[in-house]
C-alpha cells in the first residue's frame, strides 16, 4: 500500500489538506487532512485527478494513422510527463483502407495496460473523420470526405473490434440522421464538428443522442446573431459538452472565457487536439510546417492541430481565460471522463476510483505522475 498527502488535495469540488491510501491501481480511502505515516508528503503542493485528453491525435513523432503498437506504447509513456493519465486515441480523415488497418493497430493498444506500468491508458478511439463538411474541414484531407454511412460506420467498427468510443459528424449531411441513430444504439458518443451544420439541425439532432462539439469555435461558421450554428448551439444548450483548444492559437482567451462562462462546470472539456508532430524535433512531411508563432499549419495555411500540452492548458484557462479553478481543473478531469463514459473509475480523487494523480506545483507543472498507483516519473524528467 502508498499512502500519498498534501496540504492541496482536489477532493469533493475543492483543495484541501487530506491524505489518500493506494493499492492494486485503485484509491482505497481518502481521509481529510494530514497523516503521521504518509509515504510521500508533497508539503502544499496541488495533488489532482489524472488530466484526460478526450481528443489527441499523437506525441513525438507517433501518430494514429501509422503508429505501430510499440510506438503507441512509447506515446502512453511520454505523455505522463504533461500530466495525462489516460486519453482517446483519435485518427483523422484518410482513405478507408488506411482508416482500417489503423483501427485494427489501435484496438489492440485499448485498455491493454491493466497496472499502469505502461504510462497512459488508451480509453478508447474517437473517429475524426470521415463524415465532415468539405468546407470546414481545417486540415483534413479533402479527398477522403465521404457521406455518412452506416456500412462505413460498422465497417470501422469491426476493423477497431468495438473499440470506437467517440466520432465526429457533420449532422447536416447525416440524412435522416441514421448514422447519429445507429452510433448511439452502438455505445459510441458523438460530437458535431467540421460541420457547417445550423444551430437548429444541432437541436434536433441532440433528439437523437448528440452530446458533444468538436474542438468548439474550430472547423465550423463563426457565430452570427441571426444564424447561430454550432457555436450559438454550443452556447445555448446545456447539456452539450464543449471542447477547447485552449492554447491561444486555435481560439482567443475572451472567445474561450465567453464559453466557459456561458457553460457550467460540469460541460467544458479542455482537449490538446495534439499533432504526432508535437515534441517532435526531425524534419516535417506531408507540407506541414511550423509558422512564426511555433504552430503546425497546411499549406493552405490552415492549423494542423496543436502542440499544447495539458498542464499547461490547464493553466491558461486559469491564467489567461480568467475561469475559475473549480472549472479548469474538472474540464481536464471528471468532464472528459463524463464525455468518454469512464467516469465510473477516473476522473475524481475518491475510493475505488483507479489511482490516477498528478501532483503538480501552484503553476501546474508537474512534479510527478501516477498511473494506477505506479509513479511514473523521475527527478529532472518532469517537464521537457
Amino acid at each position: 500500500m502508498l499512502r500519498i498527502q498534501s496540504e492541496n488535495v482536489w477532493w469533493r469540488g475543492c483543495l484541501q489538506p487530506a491524505h489518500l491510501d493506494i493499492d492494486n491501481g485503485r484509491i482505497l480511502s481518502v481521509a481529510e487532512g494530514k497523516a503521521n505515516d504518509a509515504d510521500r508528503d508533497y508539503g502544499d503542493m496541488l495533488i489532482l485527478p489524472g488530466f484526460i485528453d478526450a481528443h489527441t491525435h499523437g506525441n513525438n513523432g507517433v501518430g494514429t494513422l501509422t503508429a505501430s503498437p510499440e510506438e503507441i506504447a512509447r506515446w502512453q509513456r511520454e505523455i505522463v510527463a504533461e500530466g495525462v493519465t489516460s486519453f482517446a486515441a483519435t485518427t483523422a480523415t484518410a482513405p478507408f483502407e488506411e482508416n482500417l488497418a489503423a483501427l485494427d493497430r489501435l484496438s489492440g493498444c485499448v485498455s491493454r495496460d491493466a497496472d499502469g506500468s505502461v504510462g497512459a491508458e488508451v480509453l478508447g478511439i474517437y473517429v475524426e473523420g470521415n463524415f465532415i463538411d468539405a468546407g470546414h474541414r481545417g486540415a483534413q484531407d479533402v479527398a477522403s470526405i465521404v457521406e455518412p454511412s452506416v456500412d462505413v460506420l460498422d465497417a470501422y467498427r469491426e476493423a477497431s473490434r468495438g473499440t470506437i468510443i467517440r466520432m465526429i459528424l457533420a449532422v447536416e449531411h447525416d440524412a435522416d440522421f441514421k448514422v447519429l441513430k445507429h452510433a448511439v444504439s452502438k455505445g459510441i458518443g458523438v460530437s458535431v464538428g467540421h460541420s457547417g451544420a445550423s444551430y437548429e439541425q444541432v437541436v434536433e439532432a441532440c433528439s437523437y443522442g448528440l452530446d458533444g462539439v468538436t474542438h468548439t469555435y474550430n472547423g465550423m461558421a463563426s457565430l452570427h446573431h441571426r444564424y447561430p450554428g454550432i457555436v450559438g448551439a454550443a452556447f445555448d444548450l446545456a447539456m452539450l459538452y464543449t471542447e477547447i483548444i485552449a492554447d491561444g492559437h486555435h481560439v482567443s482567451w475572451p472567445a474561450v472565457r465567453t464559453l466557459g462562462r456561458l457553460k457550467d462546470d460540469d460541460h467544458l472539456v479542455l482537449v490538446s487536439d495534439a499533432s504526432p508532430l508535437k515534441g517532435y524535433r526531425g524534419p516535417l512531411t506531408g507540407g506541414i510546417h511550423i509558422d512564426e508563432e511555433g504552430q503546425f499549419r497546411t499549406e493552405s495555411g490552415a492549423l494542423a492541430s496543436s502542440s499544447m500540452r495539458m498542464c499547461d492548458g490547464v493553466r491558461n484557462l486559469v491564467e489567461r481565460a480568467g475561469l475559475p479553478l473549480r472549472q479548469a481543473i474538472q474540464a481536464a478531469t471528471i468532464n472528459p471522463a463524463r464525455l468518454l463514459r469512464c467516469d465510473d473509475r477516473k476522473g475524481t480523487i475518491d475510493a475505488g476510483k483507479d489511482a490516477d494523480i498528478v501532483v503538480t506545483d501552484h503553476a501546474f507543472e508537474v512534479v510527478q505522475t501516477y498511473c494506477k498507483g505506479v509513479a511514473m516519473l523521475q527527478e529532472g524528467e518532469m517537464r521537457p
